[in-house]
């Protein structure tokens, strides 16, 4: 009995010093996690931007979840598309009239799980096939979700901010 009274706070402590050191590491794969979801996420706004850019449809809606429900909302009156076949026959016309990219002067990237939401606001730069580039104040929002260890666009809704 005085053996196991020596013996029970030497185990307790090893087992608390256990517990911290399992905490610890919890915490650090916690760390470590949202370092690398935050980084895919990135890489997921810099694929659209450069399928934008480069006028590649396929590229584009490769970046978009298989649902059917999946959601582009532009910055212009009737610029609402559901699905992927509205979704690329839009990009399609779009491509066609000019190339698109963006210069994210913010980017905001929240997630929980295999959803994730990001907010950028900068500037769209527009490239016509007369070569006339101009660039003009935008904002994104969009949803994406984790599909086979992938971010795919889920939502993407767009706008124009105007001066007050």
């Amino acid at each position: 009995m005085k053996i196991l009274l020596i013996l029970l706070p030497v185990f307790l402590f090893l087992v608390n010093k256990s517990d911290a050191k399992m905490t610890f590491e919890i915490g650090r794969i916690n760390m470590d996690t949202a370092v690398n979801a935050e980084k895919d996420i990135r890489n997921s706004l810099q694929l659209w931007n450069d399928a934008a850019k480069e006028r590649d449809i396929e590229k584009a809606m490769s970046l978009f979840d298989d649902s059917e429900n999946i959601l582009l909302v532009g910055s212009d009156s009737g610029e609402i598309c559901k699905g992927k076949e509205q979704i690329s026959k839009w990009l399609k016309m779009l491509f066609d009239y000019a190339s698109f990219s963006w210069e994210l002067d913010r980017v905001d990237i929240d997630y929980s799980g295999n959803t994730a939401w990001v907010f950028t606001e900068g500037k769209m730069v527009v490239t016509p096939s007369n070569g006339k580039t101009r660039k003009v104040p935008y904002r994104f929002t969009g949803i994406l979700v984790k599909r086979n260890n992938v971010w795919k666009w889920r939502l993407f809704n767009g706008s124009n901010p105007r001066p007050e």
